[in-house]
């Protein structure tokens, strides 16, 4: 077998699964990951530009990282479950001082399970959205809607309709990844203890 095969082909059989859950990624990117070149263990479009990725948890089948975001993770970001983030879409976990724009100040943001970020919109720091809050294409969503389940928009946004939790029913795909990592193998790590701690209180 030639070098090159012993590279890929070990891989390309959970790439395969990978692709499967539709996380939209190609194999080289898969493949930068898994042969420690790329830290970063969730995938992102070369058109996105994520900075402190290090300080950002992203959820099981979480679509980040599409063409033109802006993820900026210096005062931590929780994204979690099955969270689909449109294109354009900037989530900023730190803002310049209003005094004084030499000076940051740092906040979490923390994004539940099933949210929808329409395209174009900003979510900025201390921000917490709920279980399947829906964000409205173009929003700037500057304070938290902790209760979830309903649709904000507007700038600043505002709750626009409020969704039935009864109606609702959650999803799951039939591979289960964090970025790159298959469940069953990232939840044993330090990473995910300390990001369930957001959901889970």
């Amino acid at each position: 077998m030639s070098i090159l095969k012993k590279i890929f082909l070990p891989y390309y059989s959970l790439y395969i699964r990978f692709s499967k859950a539709k996380l939209q990624t190609n194999y080289i990117d898969f493949l930068k990951y898994k042969l420690g070149i790329n830290k970063r263990y969730w995938p992102a479009h070369k058109n996105c530009l994520i900075a402190n990725y290090n300080n950002i948890y992203v959820g099981i089948n979480s679509l980040v990282g599409r063409p033109g975001n802006y993820i900026q993770g210096a005062g931590k970001i929780f994204i979690g479950d099955y969270v689909q983030l449109a294109p354009n879409v900037g989530i900023l976990s730190t803002n310049h001082d209003l005094y004084d724009q030499r000076n940051y100040n740092s906040a979490e943001v923390i994004i539940g399970d099933y949210c929808w970020i329409g395209m174009n919109s900003q979510i900025l720091a201390g921000v917490t959205l709920g279980t399947r809050t829906i964000v409205a294409a173009g929003s700037v969503v500057t304070k938290s809607f902790p209760e979830g389940f309903c649709v904000v928009g507007g700038s600043p946004a505002k709750i626009i309709k409020q969704l039935d939790p009864a109606k609702f029913e959650p999803w799951k795909d039939e591979e289960e990844f964090y970025g790159f990592i298959p469940k069953e193998e990232f939840e044993k790590t330090k990473l995910y203890k300390e990001g369930r701690i957001k959901f889970d209180k």
